[in-house]
């Protein structure tokens, strides 16, 4: 294993790292398409409702439809199935195809953040050439954190299972006390995290995780180690720079919602007018030229949209890097105070000249 010396801790001027990552994301803008694919997360959620209407002949009808609608679709199924497999097979591999760009992507702005701090020239071949130098290291860090998360799940389930198991073998007896380790074990969760969150933010478990993760590919990506390693390392350095460590998440934290407040209202300026020109259409009886026009227009939000998730994801990309190399020493610390000069002292003024 790679040896490191202890790393000392180290001061970071927020105001200078903020100014320096959006420099750096500004000059450099062909780094934004590989932003555009280096991280970020969407969530989807669904909305479903029941309704049913009262009698009996109602419920009947019901009844007879669903299942009809249900046959249908069974139907529909059977025959229909080469072309479901097909469709999910094709989905699987964009999906498959997206995570493995976004393997070169991430490495590509690391990495170019990482030369043109040390002085180095960066281009488009540069960057994708970083992204392609540190994509086996990074494959092989998903595939580790993917079957680590696959193995915690399986290890819940089979407790989950296994206390259920036990409870049907004991009968009455059993239910009643895995009710009592159930409501314990969720007062306990309850209390134990509002205790957390109300001491300090820093130990709310997924905040933590998520800043060792962060730095942990870094440091794959960066210097090379192995997952276990990686960790092991980033472990050591965030420990020693607690402080600074939760001072720069909290600002990150901060600007995200700055930037994610800005865009939403910016974005919904831009869709003014193909909301207007969609009402038109609509008026007009969906004619042809209003449709397209309507169309055109609605291409603004969406390209907005895209340019600035690129831009945001270059730009917190890049302000996490520079924070890992200055908490790792890869680059000098800012100085909390201005130096003072070699040829005065604070507590003596300088020697002036007198004249006679």
């Amino acid at each position: 294993m790679r040896a490191y010396p202890h790393p000392p801790r180290k001061y970071i001027d927020i105001s200078k790292l903020i100014t320096d990552s959006w420099r750096l994301v500004w000059r450099h803008k062909f780094l934004w398409f590989f932003g555009l694919f280096a991280g970020g997360s969407a969530s989807f959620g669904g909305w479903s409702g029941n309704f049913s209407t009262g009698g009996d002949s109602q419920q009947n009808n019901n009844s007879g439809r669903t299942d009809r609608t249900a046959q249908e679709f069974s139907n529909w199924i059977n025959a229909h199935l080469t072309l479901i497999f097909i469709m999910v097979a094709a989905v699987i591999a964009i999906i498959l195809l997206l995570w493995l760009w976004s393997i070169i992507c991430r490495g590509a702005v690391i990495g170019s953040v990482r030369d043109t701090r040390q002085g180095g020239s960066i281009s488009f071949g540069s960057a994708f050439a970083r992204g392609r130098e540190s994509f086996g290291r990074l494959f092989l860090f998903d595939l580790f954190l993917f079957f680590l998360s696959l193995c915690l799940i399986i290890i819940i389930a089979a407790s989950v299972l296994f206390l259920i198991f036990l409870a049907m073998v004991a009968g009455k007896v059993g239910w009643a006390l895995l009710s009592l380790l159930g409501l314990w074990s969720l007062t306990f969760l309850i209390f134990g995290l509002a205790y957390l969150a109300c001491c300090t933010f820093w130990f709310v478990p997924w905040v933590f995780l998520g800043i060792i993760v962060n730095f942990a590919a870094r440091s794959v990506i960066l210097e090379g180690n192995r997952p276990i390693a990686a960790f092991r390392r980033i472990w050591r350095i965030v420990m020693d720079n607690l402080s600074q460590t939760l001072l720069v998440f909290l600002v990150s934290l901060g600007l995200s919602i700055g930037a994610s407040i800005a865009i939403t209202i910016g974005v919904g300026l831009t869709a003014i007018p193909a909301g207007i020109a969609w009402f038109f259409a609509y008026s007009a009886n969906w004619n042809l030229a209003s449709i397209v026009i309507a169309s055109s227009l609605t291409l603004i939000p969406l390209v907005a949209i895209i340019l600035a998730a690129a831009v945001m994801n270059t730009y917190f990309t890049t302000f996490w890097t520079i924070t890992y190399d200055k908490l790792a020493g890869h680059e000098s610390s800012d100085e909390r105070f201005p130096r003072q000069s070699a040829t005065s002292s604070p507590l003596q003024p300088p020697h002036l000249p007198t004249g006679k």
